[in-house]
């Protein structure tokens, strides 16, 4: 039983409480009437602060005691039981009644910790209440909030930041001209997005990044990885997420007869389950090809991407090429793509790193080289983009590059090279 003087302690402790943020692009969050908003993504990605910054965009046009944050893993939530649940609203529209008769905006953070918590916001929703919830741990995947829910929420996404916004965080506005001073940041901090990602801890802490990205492999992704599933044979789930940081292309079977070659003893099905279970923990995304067949689509296997170059960094991915198309990949995730749904690599004869779609239609495709160096390279390159783009009937061409920048015409077509700096704030 939680005690009324502790949930007014509470409730007055979030009034008084003042959060500075730099502004995120979380877009358009405030929930339709009838249903929460659920804000998913992967652990430690930022879905705390995304609640924040809906509350200090809200308290812009209202007062702020017409919202409610509770912390449920806070410490003096010890045994909460559902039924305390109704005292908290008692207490709260006894210290605000007025707003008993008004629509109020509740903010349940780490809901996992409240069993059955899904008919306390089902309760709230009813009354005509704005809700929004995160959960993220072995008991509840991020993923899950919405099913629990059963058709009465909408979904947010929060990921680690994008390039756009680090430099909000170091104090620099997305515009057309830099100065030199700019500039020289700009290419410092993309050599550091490059390799250490953008965790929000770990930009905002660079002397212990690697530290606090250690800890969330093995303190956090692991272990919520193997709570949930029960996982027995963690050698096997720790070297199989290493894999997949470190290859550009797996199947189920490859990966099977890579762990049975170094004398792991795995059945095929649990590699399946493995990398399911990574894949629902939101930090590792299997891309599989652009094919209507979907028996060829798995017999062409995936291209394996992580949530964040930080977790390629730490697992020792040192190679420039890998880490840059990791890094375009997340960044279309935060452009808004969904992997397997609008977005996808092409396999045609001539591979092309990422195909766009909208609707029925194939829109744009994405070749990703971090160096053009080399005659060969180059025409490998424009040599795939353009024979895929004759087969897809597509014009929007485009190589991204670390460095170089050009228009090409060719066969006909009109291919962009772009530097990734160009790419990343102005596409």
């Amino acid at each position: 039983m939680i005690a009324r003087e502790t949930w007014g302690r509470m409730i007055r402790d979030y009034l008084e409480k003042d959060v500075q943020l730099v502004e995120r692009n979380i877009g358009n969050c405030v929930s339709i009437p009838g249903r929460a908003l659920a804000i998913v993504g992967p652990r430690r990605a930022g879905k705390t602060y995304s609640m924040f910054q809906i509350i200090n965009d809200l308290t812009e046009t209202m007062e702020k005691n017409r919202t409610v944050y509770i912390n449920f893993e806070d410490f003096r939530l010890e045994n909460l039981e559902l039924k305390d649940m109704e005292t908290l609203l008692d207490v709260y529209y006894e210290l605000f009644p007025k707003n008993s008769e008004s629509t109020c905006f509740f903010f349940l953070d780490e809901v996992q910790a409240l069993e059955k918590w899904e008919k306390f916001v089902r309760h709230l929703l009813d009354k005509n209440q704005k809700v929004f919830v995160t959960g993220s741990s072995s008991k509840l995947l991020s993923k899950e909030i919405a099913t629990q829910l059963r058709g009465r929420s909408i979904k947010a996404t929060a990921l680690p930041l994008s390039f756009e916004e680090i430099l909000k965080f170091n104090g620099i506005k997305t515009q057309k001209f830099y100065s030199t001073k700019e500039t020289a940041e700009i290419k410092k901090l993309l050599n550091e997005y490059l390799q250490w990602g953008g965790y929000p801890e770990v930009v905002l802490n660079k002397e212990f990044r690697k530290e606090i990205l250690d800890e969330i492999l093995n303190l956090t992704i692991f272990k919520d990885l193997v709570e949930r599933w029960n996982v027995s044979n963690t050698k096997a789930l720790k070297l199989l997420f290493s894999m997949v940081a470190k290859s550009t292309h797996l199947s189920i079977s490859k990966a099977y007869r890579n762990l049975k070659g170094i004398g792991v003893t795995v059945g095929k099905a649990t590699v399946a389950n493995y990398l399911e279970y990574m894949h629902d923990s939101l930090v590792f995304y299997p891309l599989k090809a652009f094919e209507k067949s979907y028996k060829k689509q798995e017999m062409l296997g995936f291209k394996p991407y992580l949530v964040d170059n930080g977790l390629l960094a730490v697992l020792g991915v040192e190679d420039k090429g890998r880490l840059f198309e990791n890094l375009v990949f997340t960044e279309l995730l935060k452009k808004g793509f969904e992997a397997n749904r609008d977005l996808f690599y092409y396999a045609g004869g001539w591979e092309v790193d990422f195909l766009l779609k909208k609707g029925e239609k194939v829109s744009k495709l994405v070749q990703v080289s971090y160096s053009l160096e080399g005659e060969k390279t180059k025409d490998r390159e424009m040599r795939a983009i353009i024979k895929a783009s004759k087969k897809l009937d597509c014009n929007d061409l485009t190589i991204i590059s670390w460095n170089e920048e050009e228009t090409i015409e060719e066969q006909g077509k009109k291919v962009k090279i772009t530097p990734f700096n160009k790419w990343l704030l102005k596409d």
